[in-house]
């Protein structure tokens, strides 16, 4: 009885994605909160006290930009952007060509730099890890000799200014690296920008919770990509939220994935799955899924993997399946080496691969995934069982005398 039990369960195991697992809030929490470190000032230690998970948008008054004129795209951050960007460094720089004491020039170099620091941190608040390399280049091959202006600037009011002298502390470029005066910048500037709000909520976060999320909030209402996203991950539970509400969750991930953070896309998409906190939509899943995967969201390329493979809101191909498992197994994913190797093992299309099914059970186990074992083991049985229909066949038969 018990040899037909374990049969039955590697059957299901052989057959079964690792989806629900791969994707669930849990696990997506727990990789999550791993990567807190995206921001540049983001806190280490996770929040311990207990918050009501209904989230409260803040009022923010009195927004405004410095020099829109320069500014009011760089939230868009189009190409066009980055190369006006340029075109107003090459102007400021003739004229200080002919006349170096130019303080409208110098002053206009510092707005660029302004701009440039609100380009690359909206840049990092989708995940846009390109273009804020792409942007960090920018400001250190043109505008090297911009922190002296932006110093007075902020000391003058400008909230802008005091933004980019707080980014400019975080990284100890033009200025030397000290985050208490990065905090008391971003603390300056949070009521007019959202990234100065995030920055300043991830100063208080270990220290002063309650506060933080008042920033937090402050930060989506404004925009922030990675704010949205931590509040609909609160409105799932995490950061010792003491319950869940779904649409709350389906809200802000909903602004936070529109904006392109991946993160946001594969959780608003699990929703969209699951029919938790509103109806189900397995093909703008699909989509969301798939916009995710494509920036590099290893359980999002799972998750693709899976739909492919089980025909959830798109026609069944296993080709296609195993494609996307491999492409999040290679990054490591664990979840994806066991589906792969599954996949491989009960065969893509009329073909089975018993060594590649191997080599990604192996590696899934060895991160425990303890379903590898089993699957492993079932491999090695069936190996077995083909070496010895092999010899039987070989076995020359007894000659018959005539």
């Amino acid at each position: 009885m018990n040899r037909y039990c374990g049969l039955l369960l590697v059957v299901v195991l052989l057959w079964m994605p690792v989806w629900d697992k791969a994707t669930s809030v849990a696990a997506i929490k727990a990789r999550s909160s791993a990567k807190k470190s995206e921001s540049s000032m983001v806190a280490t230690g996770r929040l311990k006290s207990s918050f009501k998970t209904k989230v409260r948008v803040t009022k923010v008054t009195n927004v405004h930009t410095p020099s829109a004129k320069l500014v009011k795209d760089s939230v868009g951050g189009s190409a066009q952007f980055e190369a006006d960007l340029q075109t107003e460094v090459a102007l400021a720089r003739n004229v200080l060509s002919k006349d170096p004491k130019n303080r409208n020039a110098k002053k206009r170099l510092a707005r660029v730099a302004i701009a440039a620091v609100n380009l690359l941190l909206a840049a990092e608040a989708v995940g846009n890890a390109h273009k804020v390399g792409r942007v960090d280049r920018f400001l250190k091959r043109e505008l090297v000799d911009v922190g002296s202006r932006i110093q007075r600037m902020a000391g003058e009011g400008d909230s802008g200014a005091k933004q980019a002298l707080g980014y400019f502390h975080s990284r100890g470029f033009l200025v030397p690296r000290n985050r208490d005066k990065a905090c008391a910048e971003f603390k300056a500037a949070a009521n007019s920008h959202a990234a100065a709000a995030w920055h300043w909520s991830q100063c208080q976060f270990d220290t002063q919770p309650v506060d933080a999320w008042i920033q937090i909030e402050r930060a989506g209402g404004m925009g922030h990509a990675i704010a949205q996203e931590w509040l609909g991950r609160r409105c799932l539970g995490e950061f010792g939220a003491e319950v869940r509400d779904y649409a709350c969750a389906r809200d802000w991930l909903a602004r936070s994935a529109s904006q392109g953070r991946p993160k946001a896309q594969t959780l608003l998409a699990y929703l969209f799955n699951s029919g938790q906190g509103g109806p189900v939509d397995t093909a703008r899943a699909l989509r969301l899924y798939k916009l995710a995967a494509e920036q590099g969201d290893l359980d999002a390329q799972n998750n693709v993997g899976e739909a492919f493979e089980t025909g959830r809101g798109v026609d069944k191909n296993l080709h296609e399946a195993i494609r996307w498992y491999e492409r999040a197994a290679e990054s490591g994913l664990a979840v994806a080496q066991f589906n792969a190797g599954r996949l491989w093992a009960v065969g893509v299309g009329e073909r089975s691969d018993p060594a590649r099914s191997r080599a990604w059970l192996v590696q899934a186990e060895a991160k425990g995934i303890v379903q590898a074992r089993q699957v492993l083991d079932w491999i090695d049985s069936q190996v077995g069982r083909s070496a010895d229909t092999d010899a039987k066949e070989a076995v020359p038969q007894e000659s018959k005398s005539k």
